[in-house]
Order: structure tokens, then sequence, then C-alpha cells
């Protein structure tokens, strides 16, 4: 009987297991879908963004030049050291690039960065 017990809470295990495995599985799949829809709808727009891209981001203006320095791997430290311009400055802008969605700020590699969304 003992031994009857410790087979079902190994079989539990591996059915907790293998479920969180499915359910991750999942996940994987529906993130790869999302991408490809992302994808699709920026192919299809791409001109309407391009338009909206330099109505919100004007040549030469600073918030354009923080803007092109959001590029996955630069920290607000980082923009700030670049443009010789106070963090604290820079954070505007990117709250601003963020707001208006043309930024998105991830965690990589134990910091935050900033990143384009299109």
């Amino acid at each position: 009987m003992e031994g009857l017990i410790g087979m079902q809470e190994v079989t539990s295990d591996r059915g907790e297991r293998n479920m969180t495995e499915t359910k991750e599985d999942s996940m994987r799949d529906i993130v790869v879908s999302l991408d490809e829809i992302k994808s699709i709808l920026k192919l299809v727009n791409h001109e309407k963004l391009e338009q909206i891209r330099n109505a919100l981001l004007k040549e030469g203006s600073i918030k354009k030049q923080i803007y092109d320095l959001c590029d996955g791997f630069n920290t607000t430290q980082d923009i700030a050291t670049s443009l010789q311009k106070e963090p604290e400055y820079v954070r505007s802008y990117i709250s601003t690039l963020r707001r208006e969605g043309l930024v998105r700020t991830v965690e990589r590699h134990g910091k935050l960065v900033h990143e384009q969304v299109f």
C-alpha cells in the first residue's frame, strides 16, 4: 500500500509537470501567433504608421534624437550621456514617447532599456 501511494504521488507530480509544460507550450504558440499578426498589421499599415511617426517626431528635435536612441539596448542613463542631458530630462521625453505608443521599456539583462515599438 505504501509503495502504491508513493507511485500515485509521482504520477501526480508528473501530471502537474505535463500540464505546466502544456500551458507553457500554449503560451509560446500564442506569443508566436500574436507576433505574426503584429508583423502583418505593420506591413499593411506601414505608410500610415510612418506618417504618424513623422508627425510625432520632427526631424532634428530632441524628442526624435531620444527616440532614435531607444534601440533596445540603451538605458535612460545611456541616452542622457549620449545627448549630454540630465537623466530626468530624458526620462520625461521617454514618458511622452511611451504614452504616444512609440517606445516601451523592458527589462533586459537586469537593466531597464527602451525600445521602439514601430
